[in-house]
């Protein structure tokens, strides 16, 4: 019966080999690599293909859900004005201080449209 040195030997030997034999595998898959990439090289410039014929260029963005506004940026006409100040709003977005305090005070967004005031 074996000992325990000798089978770790024989251990050490097996692993030795399968560490060789997987160094082999590496350096043998490593050149067919290269060969494949100069291969496909060569035909890309030989039929003159582009990434978009070999499906690896982007695509057009499909649009999302939230598309953008079109009227993004543009400047809206002021719709109130503060008789005080001449401050304006366009009626979007959160009310000015001006109007929340002449709000609070009892009156009504209709006083200030620019609309009645001409």
């Amino acid at each position: 019966m074996p000992t325990t040195i000798e089978l770790q030997q024989q251990i050490n030997q097996a692993e030795a080999k399968v560490n060789e034999l997987r160094e082999k595998l590496t350096q043998q898959q490593n050149v067919e690599r290269v060969q494949a990439i100069a291969s496909a090289k060569e035909l890309i410039k030989t039929y003159q293909l582009s990434a978009t014929d070999l499906g690896f260029a982007a695509k057009k963005p499909t649009p999302s859900v939230k598309r953008a506004r079109i009227d993004k940026g543009v400047a809206i006409a002021p719709k109130y004005a503060d008789p005080s100040t001449g401050k304006t709003w366009s009626g979007r977005g959160k009310a000015p201080a001006w109007l929340i305090t002449y709000l609070s005070a009892g009156h009504s967004k209709q006083d200030y449209l620019i609309s009645n005031k001409q």
